[in-house]
């Protein structure tokens, strides 16, 4: 309990406002946006004299900061009361002085000093490092931040304008500039803090204030203390108090930035090796860089007069090479008030100076400069390509934190044009730096833009990517969403740049889209083509080319092969062109051959096949069976009486084509099946059966069938057209009508009556009388009566087959096939002669 008191009462404001030890700051410097989704990672963290710093971010707005913790228990252990009020004293002084003291060169305080039972603790910017540690004393240390020679040039900038504004405006010295007070911010910017020893040049009453000897207490820790290694000699010396002696603290700090931690001097706290070491030179100074040295020279002097103040220190030439002026020039202070051709000329450099910078000088501070400058439209053109070349030195997963929120709102933009055709030309780099959804819903709309775009130029570049874009994103996104776009261009264009560049982006096209996709929505849309500019035909026999290799047959012959053939025909076209167009003709042509005979081979194959496996012999041409034998076998087959599926019974035509007497017989009432066209196929008669009649089998379908003779002989011709009544096939609809369930219908006919010549009028006659048939069909109708029935009164509801569909019923009525005037017997105008039959054909 009384540990969970003491959490409770030592709880603070920042404490319960965020989240301390997560940061959304790399190892490499590189922040993440505020309210990115990204997961946040406990990061490490850093020392900076007595504080301890790390990262946090705030639970309601996701905003990054520092938050520095002093732990009273821990960092004061041993120390006396005296010694340990003085400590307290001086982090005090510092955080109310950073909370007082507002500059882009002194580290921003973002919530202000607290004060617990056991901690200080208070929140800045977001910290990276402090200058001690990236400039470690030995190769086992790996800095936190890599400097190289243009960073440094920039933080010695930057401390020099910070100085300047301590100087100017605040009216104090520093007194204690040395590496570990120098911190490093999330964008590569040196910060000045440690200002617990600031000394006022005038006191609150005006007056200047007094000198205070430095002291060096073994007792306190010593970043409360001023180092006697990096103080000017004048103020411990000449007990003077000049902002100079800041210019010499600098200098000593640039040489151990330069000598791997090393200062010029160490004087370990004593005054003596002080006063030693001010009139000697600077040591190893001949091994660093010429313009370095005078640098150094100028700033570690005896005299304070002869050192350069803070606003004079830039116009050295050490700071003259042209990377530090591009810094300087894209300083928000400078740059702002540039001229757009100023900024366009500028941007236009940059590209080429890029190379000379660090890669996290690059990350950390000349890309947010250029993010920023974005906003005016007109300079995107310019400022894109920057953007881009810094993006490949970017991991994807910071591309998408940095980049990629700042690019999203420009893709809809679409004047200036420059901006879409550069953006478009890094689609690549955008594609690889994003995740596979993220391409497709933040960056894919670019290209659909592109292709809306009033600009032909825009045009033509968005449908150049698409072909690369259709062979590495998800098909569903090419077939529903790319290829209408690129579909809807080509039918609206009128430009013909933009019409061939839709065609060679259908080219790319076809070996992704799948059959379906070609045959049904690409071979129409190129069928609409009315243009005869060669250019369109040649782009489009390209196409159907490509085409006519990949869909079926069918297609190519019924789609590909015909339009081709009319665009063949040019007008415009030259000899080497239309050569072409034949050549791909002939080809696909060939093509269609070829395969639609191996089609039909396999077909056959496959009919042969299955009649062998049914116990039907295919014929054998070369089997040598002449005709006769083949007739003979063929006569010997009864024909069986077609019932549902099955054929006309063979003793149906034997009882109609048999000689008979001229006796009345009863009607003829047969089941014929609607699935078939309506028809009286022939058996062939042998001389066996020619002149024995046969009796047709017992069933109720044949019971009351009586049999007719067989004609005498083969070969007998049939009865002409004139002998049968031609309104007793008079019907509803056409003799071939099928009803769609194969229902049986009842075809009730009047006898067929063979009938004597009238010229023959000798009964005593040797000539044998030869019969005549009067045919007629009765109406086509289900009834239980085998005889001819009229149509039903109007009172009466008709008996359909139960089997019958209601549809079929107005098809099916009383009066379907009723003849339409009574059947009338046909007089022969001449004796019927042997001859008369000699062309009749059964087999027909």
């Amino acid at each position: 309990m009384l540990a969970a008191a003491t959490s409770f009462f030592s709880r603070t404001a920042i404490s319960q406002s965020y989240n301390i030890g997560t940061t959304n700051i790399s190892r490499s410097g590189t922040p993440t946006p505020s309210g990115s989704s990204t997961p946040v990672s406990q990061a490490p963290p850093v020392r900076v004299g007595l504080w301890k710093v790390q990262g946090a971010t705030h639970k309601v707005t996701n905003k990054r900061v520092s938050v520095w913790t002093f732990d009273k228990r821990v960092e004061m252990e041993g120390l006396g009361q005296l010694s340990k009020e003085r400590t307290l004293e001086v982090l005090k002084a510092e955080a109310a002085a950073l909370s007082r003291l507002r500059h882009p060169s002194i580290l921003e305080m973002v919530e202000p000093l607290e004060e617990t039972r056991n901690e200080l603790i208070f929140a800045t910017e977001p910290v990276l490092s402090s200058l001690h540690m990236s400039i470690p004393p030995n190769s086992h240390h790996t800095p936190i931040v890599e400097l190289d020679e243009i960073e440094i040039q920039k933080g010695i900038l930057q401390i020099c304008k910070g100085l300047s504004f301590l100087h100017s405006s605040a009216r104090l010295v520093h007194s204690n500039l040395k590496p570990e007070v120098i911190v490093i911010n999330d964008a590569g910017d040196w910060k000045i803090s440690g200002l617990g020893l600031t000394i006022p040049l005038v006191n609150t009453d005006g007056t200047p204030t007094r000198w205070e000897p430095p002291g060096c207490d073994g007792r306190l820790p010593s970043y409360v203390q001023r180092s006697f290694d990096y103080i000017a000699p004048e103020y411990a010396l000449d007990e003077t108090l000049v902002t100079s002696s800041d210019m010499y603290s600098l200098g000593a700090l640039i040489y151990a930035v330069h000598c791997k931690g090393k200062p010029p001097f160490l004087n370990y706290g004593s005054l003596a090796s002080l006063r030693d070491n001010a009139s000697r030179p600077v040591p190893e100074i001949s091994k660093l860089d010429t313009d370095l040295q005078g640098f150094l020279r100028s700033l570690l002097t005896r005299s304070p007069a002869n050192r350069p103040t803070p606003s004079t220190l830039p116009s050295l030439p050490f700071f003259s090479s042209l990377p530090i002026s591009t810094l300087n020039f894209l300083d928000r202070s400078n740059f702002t008030t540039k001229t757009r051709e100023e900024k366009i000329s500028f941007m236009k450099g940059l590209t080429g100076m890029l190379n000379k910078f660090s890669e996290g000088l690059r990350v950390r501070k000349i890309l947010p400069s250029l993010l920023e400058e974005m906003k005016d439209t007109n300079l995107l053109p310019y400022i894109l390509p920057n953007v881009f070349a810094i993006s490949n030195i970017l991991s994807p997963t910071q591309f998408a934190q940095l980049i990629l929120p700042s690019l999203k709102p420009l893709f809809t933009i679409k004047d200036p044009p420059q901006n879409m055709l550069t953006l478009l030309d890094n689609i690549e780099l955008l594609q690889e730096k994003t995740e596979k959804a993220v391409f497709r819903e933040q960056v894919l709309p670019l290209v659909y833009n592109a292709l809306e775009a009033e600009h032909a130029v825009v045009q033509e570049r968005a449908l150049g990517v698409v072909p690369n874009l259709c062979e590495t994103i998800d098909y569903a996104e090419v077939s529903s969403v790319i290829f209408p776009r690129v579909a809807l261009v080509f039918t609206k264009t009128r430009i013909l740049s933009v019409k061939v560049a839709t065609l060679a982006t259908f080219l790319s096209m076809v070996k992704v889209l799948d059959q379906s996709n070609l045959t049904q929505k690409l071979c129409p849309l190129l069928s609409k083509i009315r243009t005869k500019e060669p250019a369109v035909m040649m782009a489009t026999l390209s196409v159907q080319e490509a085409m006519g290799s990949k869909i079926d047959r069918d297609a190519v012959a019924t789609l590909v092969l015909p339009q081709l053939w009319d665009m063949s025909m040019g007008p415009l076209l030259n000899i080497e062109q239309f050569q072409r167009f034949m050549a791909v003709i002939r080809k696909l042509g060939d093509r269609v051959e070829k395969e639609h005979n191996q089609f039909l081979r396999d077909s056959q194959r496959l009919e042969d096949r299955s009649a062998t496996t049914n116990g039907i012999t295919p014929p054998n041409l070369n089997s040598g069976i002449d005709f006769e034998s083949l007739v003979g076998r063929a006569t010997a087959s009864a024909v069986k009486t077609i019932d549902n599926q099955n054929g006309w019974d063979d003793d149906v035509w034997g009882a109609i084509l048999n000689d008979g007497p001229e006796t009345s017989s009863p009607q003829l009432s047969t089941t014929i099946s609607t699935t078939q066209t309506i028809g009286i196929p022939v058996q062939p008669l042998t001389s066996s059966t020619r002149t024995q009649p046969q009796s047709l089998p017992t069933s109720p379908r044949t019971s009351n069938i009586t049999p007719f003779p067989r004609p005498p002989r083969l070969g007998a011709r049939p009865t002409p057209a004139s002998s049968f009544d031609k309104p007793a096939f008079s019907t509803g609809a056409p003799l071939g009508f099928a009803s769609p369930l194969g229902q049986q219908l009842r075809v009730s006919s009047p006898p067929l009556q063979p009938q004597r010549a009238s010229v023959d009028t000798n009964p005593s006659s040797n000539a044998t009388p030869k019969p005549n048939y009067n045919l007629s069909l009765s109406d086509v109708m289900s009834t239980p009566s085998n005889t001819v029935t009229s149509p039903l009164p109007s009172n009466s509801t008709p008996n359909y087959s139960p089997y019958m569909p209601p549809a079929m019923a107005p098809f099916m009525g009383s009066s379907m096939m009723t003849p339409l005037q009574p059947t009338k017997p046909v007089t022969m105008s001449k004796p019927v002669t042997k001859d008369d039959w000699g062309d009749f054909d059964p087999l027909k």
